[in-house]
């Protein structure tokens, strides 16, 4: 082993001695050269420095620990990829580097171990003694960058196979990649190429609702390429204007069915009042919003104006007692008569409910110092409600409509998780005034007035592209007061001065599609 090292030793130093000639024979060409810290060499120690810059000097670019390390972790190896002929090979592929230099510290010599990096190959192991115990002199280090020099000099890299790997990811995932506005793939994305080293270009990642981005590609060598897209957002300059974004539709359309139950109670100030609950029954509706002012104007102040409408119906039915009750009654007798003339009836009843009017819109938070149309928001509505109830024809109760203003709040906001969105609102109902009672009542034959009011909660989530399911809970009380008497029979006029009480509770799912 003694003569293998002298030997060595032999051949480094008759190395060195016919270097200038070696240079002055051949042109110098600069190379990309990798001198990594080894076990023995720490990062500060001045022997490494000493040779790094003595191979700089030489008009070589020597890659920073740091700039070797990120491409090792591109090619998921650690900071030791240079014990490995394959990992060497493997990093060069990120970095493209030429050769890899690798010192070791004797104590009282240096051995420099030097590496093809395209194909990992150890192509020199050159040794040389130090006069002083661990420390290189100037002229140590000028001799050993001039001998790496030439060992490098016989690597070429255009002989040697040149083909990288563009890795493309992006957040969200699923974005489309441009390459001369031609799509050539979406994210995770990998793309192949021997084109020449040093070209770079231009590629567009693009993802709906979202700002493209514009990412320089390098074609130096395999890299991977991380893009966040940012979600577009529209700038209003007051709170009320719309902007774009999942919370504000311009145009949405949903149909729902809602298991609802009715309960009916009353009073009068003569007579006998009636009270009943109605079956659970299912109520079937569609809602229409639109925001047409973002379309064809650019005006501010009409941005959050839109229209809402909202028609359901159902099929029930009605049972309560009637007195004596004539033979033209058209509902459905339930048992015997009592002896005082009572009798239960079951009545087919309808259920029509429609409502019309004008929504304006409210954002109240900020994201980035724009107002934020995924954020909270208010919704100000002013209409009119009609709803009839029409009862099979009996001799107590024909049923009856109410119609008026209805003037509602709706507040919204998100809940944490994406695209799902809650929504609470307070409604309240007043008639015109005086109104006509549904067909002919015997409960009084008109209605002198009517008010109601409404509040629920509905959960709303974007299933996949504006394409929403909901879910909710509605309560409605409605009071209408009857003018005029009731008669049953001819024998006596009752009840006077009746007045009902409806109640309504709805569990609402329903499914939609809102257009951003």
């Amino acid at each position: 082993m003694l003569c293998l090292k002298q030997l060595a030793h032999a051949i480094f130093l008759v190395f060195l001695c016919l270097m200038p000639a070696l240079v002055m024979a051949q042109e110098d060409v600069a190379r990309l050269i990798d001198v990594p810290n080894v076990e023995k060499d720490r990062s500060n120690h001045s022997m490494t420095k000493a040779i790094r810059k003595a191979i700089s000097d030489k008009g070589h670019i020597v890659f920073s620990q740091e700039e070797m390390i990120n491409a090792a972790a591109q090619a998921q190896l650690g900071d030791g990829y240079w014990r490995n002929s394959s990992d060497i090979a493997k990093v060069n592929r990120y970095a493209r580097h030429d050769a890899v230099v690798r010192v070791v510290n004797q104590q009282k010599s240096v051995v420099i171990n030097v590496y093809n990096a395209y194909t990992g190959e150890q192509i020199a192991e050159l040794e040389r003694r130090l006069k002083k115990k661990n420390v290189v002199s100037t002229a140590d280090a000028k001799a050993i960058a001039n001998a790496v020099s030439q060992v490098c000099a016989d690597i070429v890299p255009i002989e040697y196979n040149q083909e990288i790997t563009i890795s493309v990811f992006s957040t969200p995932s699923g974005a489309s990649v441009m390459r001369d506005g031609v799509a050539i793939g979406t994210t995770p994305f990998e793309y192949t190429t021997t084109e020449v080293p040093g070209a770079s270009e231009q590629w567009v990642i693009t993802y709906p609702e979202h700002e493209p981005a514009t990412q320089l590609i390098s074609l130096e060598k395999t890299f991977r390429y991380d893009v966040n897209l940012h979600a577009k957002v529209y700038e209003p300059d007051y709170i009320g204007k719309l902007g774009g974004g999942t919370g504000r539709p311009i145009f949405l359309v949903g149909f729902n069915v809602a298991p609802t139950i009715r309960k009916l109670s009353s009073t009068a100030k003569k007579g006998t009042p009636i009270s009943y609950t109605a079956e659970t029954f299912a109520l079937y509706s569609f809602d229409v919003e639109f925001y047409p002012f973002p379309i064809g104007l650019d005006v501010d102040y009409l941005q959050g104006l839109g229209i809402i409408f909202n028609a359901g119906f159902g099929f029930l039915d009605s049972k309560f007692e009637i007195v004596n009750a004539s033979s033209d009654v058209e509902c459905s007798q339930v048992g015997k008569a009592s002896s005082d003339g009572r009798a239960a009836f079951v009545c087919e009843t309808s259920f029509v409910r429609i409502r019309a009017g004008i929504i304006y819109k409210l954002l109240f938070q900020k994201k980035t110092n724009r107002l934020d149309p995924d954020g909270m928001a208010l919704d100000i509505i002013l209409g009119y409600q009609y709803a009839n109830f029409d009862i099979q024809k009996n001799s107590l109760y024909n049923g009856h409509r109410y119609s008026g203003i209805d003037f509602g709040l709706r507040f919204s906001a998100p809940l944490g998780l994406k695209n799902l969105r809650a929504a609470a609102h307070f409604d309240v109902y007043g008639n015109f005034g005086q109104g006509d009672a549904q067909k002919t009542t015997k409960w009084g034959n008109s209605i002198d007035s009517s008010w109601g009011i409404s509040a629920g909660i509905n959960f709303i989530y974007d299933i996949w592209r504006g394409i929403y399911a909901r879910v909710g809970y509605d309560f409605t009380l409605m009071k209408t007061n009857f003018a005029g008497n009731g008669t049953i029979g001819a024998e006596k006029a009752e009840p006077v001065g009746a007045e009902s009480k409806d109640m309504y509770h709805e569990i609402l799912i329903g499914l939609g599609y809102m257009l951003y």
